[in-house]
Formats: C-alpha cells, sequence, structure tokens
C-alpha cells in the first residue's frame, strides 16, 4: 500500500476546510463577477425557453403572456440585475456577519433560482415541482462546486467576459435584425401616385357606442370624437362581429367573419387570408401598428402580417420585467401571499398618450411613403383605472372604479353605487382617450398631415354594465356588447355631417379603406365598401345584415349565456335576433328596446320574425366565401373539438 496516498478521513479534511474557507477565500468583487456571469448565462438560456415557449407556442398556447424576439436580451439582462442584487447583499451581510457562510449560501441560491428559472416556462412541471427538482439539483450541484472550491470559482469569475460578449452580440444581433429587415422592406416598397392619402386607424378598445356623446350619450364623454363626427361620417349602427378582442380585430383586418377567418379561443390569426396590413404594404405604405391590448392584438395572436413595424410588448419598465420568468412569477404568487395584485395594470397599463408618442415617432421617421397606421387604445378596458383627473371626472367619490378586475368578473354581487363608480371610471377613461384623440389630431395638423390623411375611430366591442345580470365582455352578444362607434373622416374627400342609419359590419374595414385610398382590388377584400352607403343612400335598402358570432366560452360563469355553447345573432334595421347552441332564441325590438329589455321570441309576431331572420341568418352563414381550410390547432386543454364544431356551419341546424 502506498503510504503517500491521504486517507479517507484527509480527503474529508480537505473537502471540508474547501468549504469552510471558501467564502473567506472569494472576496466580494469575485464573488459579484461571479453572479453576474452566472445571471447572463441563466438569463440567456431564459431568453430562449421563453421565445420558444411564448413566441412560438412550444407546448403553450395563451396567447395574451407572448413575448417577441427581443427578450433574448431583455431577459440575461434582467436576471444578472437580480443576481447582482442578491450578491451584493450577500456581500453586505457577510460583512456585518463574518462569521456566517453567507456567501455560500447565497451561491447555493443562485444555483437554485438558475434551475428554476429554466425548468419553469414551460408550465409542464407545477410549481412544487419546479421547486423540488431545482432544490435536488442544487445540492448535487453545490457538493461538486464544493469538491473542486480551488478551481471552479477562478473558472467563473474568467467567464464574465465571455458572458458579456455573447449577451452584447445577442443584444446587437436582435436590434440590428428588427431594424435591418424594417429598413430593407421599407426600400423595397413600390412607388405610389403623388397626393395618395395617409390612413390612420384608431380603436378604442371596449367602447360601447352609446356612451359617446354623438351617439346620444347624456354626459360630454367625447368633444374631440364629437367634433370629428360633425366633419365626417357616422355610422349609427356599427355591429362589431364579436364581443371581444382577437376575433373581432382578426375581422377587422380580414373582413371577414369570425367563422371564416378562425380567430376565436386561444387559436390566433392563421396565414390563410390577406390583411388590410398587407394589402396596404403591397401598394407602396408604410404600415405600422401600435397596440395597447398585447393580451390578444399582438404578434404572437398572428397581427404582425403585413405590418413593417408592429410595437406590442416591452412598452414600460414594468411590462420587461413581467415578460421574464420571475416577473412572471411575481405576478402571479404575490396576489396570494399579499391579497394585492402589484402588477394589476396588465401589469402597468400603456396609456393612449404612450400611444400616440411612439406612432408620431415612427411616423417621423420616414415621409417618403404614405402611411398605414394602425393604433389600438386600452385604456377603456378593465379594471376601469384612468389616471386623475379623468377617473373622478364624472364621479362624486374621488377614486371610483377597479372593482371589476382583469379577469372582467367580480365575485360578489355588485351594489348599485359601486356599479355607478364602475360606470363613472368607465367614462372618466373615455374623455382621457378623447383628449389623446384631439391631441394626435394637433399633432397631424402640425405636421400637415391633416389635409391628407384618412381617419377611421371604431371599437373592437362594447361593454355591458349590470344588462341582464352581465359585466364586461366575452360572455354574449347582446346590443351593449356589440354596437360600437365606427366614424369616417378626409377633409374634402368624405362628406361632412353624414349620418347613416342602416347597420352595418366592422368587418367592412379594408374594403372601405382601400376603395377611400384609390387602391380596392375587389377579389382580395370581398366585404362591400361603406363609401356606397354615403355615395348612394338608395343602396341601403339592399344592404346586408352585418352578423355577430361567438363561441362556447367554458371558462366563463355558467349564468352567461357564452358558457352554453356558441352564439350567433343578426342585426337589421329594427330587430336583433341571437341564437344560441343550446338556449332559446333572443329576439328584441332594438330600437323601441335599446337595452334590450323584452324578449318577445316567443310570441306569436316574434315567432314569424325569429324564422325570417334565422333563415336570413342560416344563408349569409353557409353562402361562406371560400376560404382555405384551417389546419386544426393542437389545444391543451381538450377544447379542440368544441371549437371544431363551432366553426363548422352545419352546427347552425341545431337551435
Amino acid at each position: 500500500m502506498n503510504s503517500s496516498a491521504p486517507s479517507q478521513s484527509q480527503k474529508s479534511h480537505v473537502v471540508n476546510r474547501n468549504s469552510e474557507d471558501l467564502g473567506a477565500r472569494l472576496g466580494a468583487p469575485e464573488f459579484l463577477r461571479m453572479a453576474v456571469s452566472l445571471g447572463l448565462l441563466a438569463g440567456l438560456v431564459e431568453g430562449l425557453l421563453l421565445l420558444a415557449v411564448f413566441r412560438y407556442g412550444w407546448l403553450y398556447l395563451r396567447l395574451g403572456d407572448g413575448v417577441s424576439v427581443e427578450i433574448l436580451w431583455i431577459a440575461p439582462l434582467v436576471t444578472a440585475l437580480l443576481f447582482l442584487l442578491i450578491a451584493l447583499a450577500g456581500s453586505l451581510i457577510s460583512r456585518i456577519l463574518p462569521r456566517l457562510p453567507v456567501v455560500q449560501f447565497c451561491l447555493g441560491f443562485l444555483v437554485f433560482l438558475t434551475l428554476a428559472d429554466w425548468l419553469s416556462p414551460t408550465g409542464r412541471i407545477g410549481p412544487v415541482g419546479v421547486l423540488s427538482l431545482s432544490m435536488g439539483l442544487t445540492v448535487v450541484l453545490v457538493r461538486w462546486y464544493r469538491a473542486r472550491a480551488n478551481t471552479v470559482p477562478r473558472i467563473w469569475q474568467r467567464s464574465l467576459p465571455y458572458t458579456l460578449a455573447v449577451f452584447f452580440l445577442t443584444f446587437l444581433a436582435v436590434r440590428t435584425s428588427v431594424w435591418g429587415r424594417e429598413k430593407l422592406a421599407t426600400s423595397q416598397l413600390v412607388g405610389v401616385a403623388p397626393g395618395t392619402p395617409n390612413v390612420l386607424v384608431i380603436v378604442i378598445d371596449t367602447l360601447r357606442a352609446d356612451h359617446v356623446s354623438c351617439y346620444g350619450y347624456s354626459r360630454p364623454t367625447t368633444p374631440n370624437i364629437d367634433r370629428i363626427a360633425r366633419d365626417g361620417v357616422l355610422f349609427e349602427n356599427a355591429i362589431s362581429t364579436a364581443p371581444w378582442t382577437m376575433p373581432s380585430h382578426a375581422s377587422m383586418v380580414t373582413g371577414r367573419y369570425p367563422h371564416e377567418h378562425g380567430a376565436v379561443d386561444e387559436h390566433g390569426l392563421d396565414d390563410r387570408l390577406p390583411t388590410i396590413g398587407e394589402a396596404f404594404r403591397d401598394r407602396g405604405f408604410r404600415t405600422g401598428a401600435f397596440s395597447a391590448n398585447n393580451l390578444y392584438f399582438c404578434r404572437r395572436a398572428g397581427f404582425a402580417r403585413g405590418f413593417l413595424h408592429f410595437e406590442d410588448y416591452f412598452y414600460s419598465l414594468g411590462d420587461v420585467v413581467y415578460r421574464t420568468v420571475w416577473g412572471r412569477i411575481v405576478n402571479h404568487f404575490l396576489p396570494f401571499v399579499a391579497h394585492i395584485r402589484v402588477l394589476e395594470e396588465i401589469p402597468v397599463r400603456e396609456r393612449a398618450e404612450q400611444i400616440n408618442t411612439r406612432a408620431l415617432q415612427w411616423i417621423d421617421r420616414d415621409r417618403s411613403h404614405p402611411f398605414f397606421v394602425f393604433l389600438n387604445y386600452f385604456d377603456l378596458h378593465t379594471p376601469y383605472l384612468p389616471k386623475q383627473p379623468y377617473r373622478s371626472r364624472f364621479s362624486k367619490i374621488p377614486n371610483p372604479g377597479g372593482l371589476i378586475d382583469i379577469d372582467q368578473r367580480h365575485q360578489s354581487p355588485l351594489t348599485a353605487d359601486q356599479l355607478q363608480s364602475e360606470v363613472d371610471a368607465y367614462d372618466g377613461a373615455i374623455t382621457y382617450v378623447d383628449e389623446q384623440i384631439g391631441r394626435m389630431f394637433t399633432e397631424l395638423r402640425r405636421r400637415g398631415l391633416d389635409q391628407n390623411t384618412i381617419v377611421v375611430i371604431t371599437s373592437d366591442h362594447g361593454e355591458a354594465f349590470g344588462e341582464h345580470n352581465l359585466l364586461a365582455h366575452r360572455n354574449a352578444l347582446y346590443r351593449g356588447l356589440i354596437h360600437v362607434p365606427l366614424i369616417y373622416w378626409e377633409p374634402g374627400k368624405i362628406p361632412s355631417g353624414v349620418r347613416i342609419d342602416h347597420p352595418v359590419t366592422v368587418a367592412s374595414l379594408p374594403a372601405t379603406l382601400l376603395e377611400l385610398a384609390g387602391t380596392r382590388d375587389q377579389k382580395q377584400f370581398v366585404t362591400s365598401s361603406l363609401a356606397e352607403l354615403w355615395r348612394h343612400p338608395e343602396v341601403a335598402n339592399n344592404w346586408p345584415n352585418p352578423l355577430a358570432e361567438m363561441e362556447k366560452h367554458i371558462y366563463s360563469p355558467d349564468t352567461h349565456p357564452a358558457h352554453s355553447g356558441w352564439l350567433k345573432s343578426i342585426v337589421n334595421p329594427q330587430w336583433q335576433l341571437i341564437i344560441s347552441e343550446k338556449l332559446q332564441p333572443e329576439l328584441y325590438d332594438w330600437r323601441g328596446d335599446p337595452n334590450e329589455t323584452l324578449n318577445i321570441a316567443s310570441s306569436p309576431t316574434g315567432q314569424e320574425i325569429v324564422g325570417n331572420l334565422r333563415t336570413e341568418l342560416l344563408e349569409d352563414e353557409t353562402h361562406t366565401h371560400t376560404v382555405p381550410p384551417s389546419p386544426t390547432p393542437a389545444v391543451p386543454d381538450g377544447s379542440a373539438n368544441e371549437t371544431i364544431q363551432w366553426q363548422n356551419k352545419n352546427a347552425l341546424s341545431s337551435p
């Protein structure tokens, strides 16, 4: 036996001594460098995972949690800063309490955070599983690290320049590719005729028409919109195609109904149909979209197609943090701990003034091509929390609103005063958005763009405030949920002071705008252009009645109509018919009963009207325009069959 070989007790003594001396031998600068290097590495891998899961839908389909390619540099930056703060705190505590193994604990904690970071994004491992697996792997890695405490720290310290280099190269690659792609696409735009107008579409998310002053509301909520309406064409009975954001926006960009474009549930908009962005881009327009509703009008939901520039995520520091793994974890679990939601404002609501600023900055970059800009203002969405003084503009209390949460429901019934508080805050938010629209027009005028820009003001859906015992939206097809404002404006081109009474669909947007811009292709967007109604009012006699649709929404309360099955509606100049997969038909005289309190479907007169409108609805639905078949998406919650059944035209044959 070799007497020089160390005994087992000597080996244990060496390992223990290495462990005990680690904190003393690892100074604060070295420890901080290790923390930053580990944070950058953790974040770089996290960014790749988040991009795969929340951008490309790998194992996860929730659209509202999306990210874009910028996460590749944002995740390492946020994670490195987090690790640096932990290391600084650990270094400070180790100075105060030098006898405690603070550095060793912090190193182990950073390793644990790294492993949890990498295991969390897919959502396939529950919180308990992530914690258990991360802790077990941390113990193994810490033991391995302690056994090599003389060499591993030096390797980590030396790795910082390399991880920094990878981070900066990633940052430059992402920024350059995004900028370069837009620059290249802009340079390849075709030329346009002199005098071609710009186009600005303003979608005020969640705005019901009867809360707009020029639509008869008693409160002066919209002085600027009223002025624009007086100088343009106002459609008094514009009907959204759906009572929530994604299918309605999909109709506005494709000119098709939900049963045609298929952007329902969590599936997003596929690439079968041409979009308004593609149409204007191919005609030489710079196309840009600026969305404050990054839940459903976003790149991940398929809406970026055709837009050279699309801004949705990373609009604020709060949103930047929220998109990372640790931001999501904090936002998810903190309410259960502190009974508050720190990032309740989705997570920090982007205001209309920010949308305007970013859009105008983009417009100013290049004046060599006309622009097509699509804006989404999100200030009216739940929770109703406009900034002061707008929040209290119509209220007797200082801080109304905020009782209906971001999930668009309230667990206990609202009192009359509480409901009025919500309405007051909602109306205050309308006034805020109206003021921002006025400022946008001022900026267009200052740039000399107001005389050569087509402007459309509309909404994607309305909102319920207790009608039929409903709150918010995505729950039914009653008038308050689908009746939206629709105003077209262009000085000298669109007539002033015209109000059109006949019901129309917002799906007419692409066809109308392309005709007004002088570039319409009848084959690309088959919906009729609304310009015919102000040019030739007599065509209203044969104008198609608008439809509205909604898929089954099993996550809504069982008292909501949408919980029971799909819903479909048709609106003619006097009546609205609503049919359901399982519920009885509903028929309302919306002119005489605008709040739709009296369902006359079962009356003798109502039965005849229901039969006629149902036949018309079936004919319109079955006379579907030719659309390539939609691929069946993978739905993790088992609802694929329900969605496919809803999309099937034959489903309407059952009452």
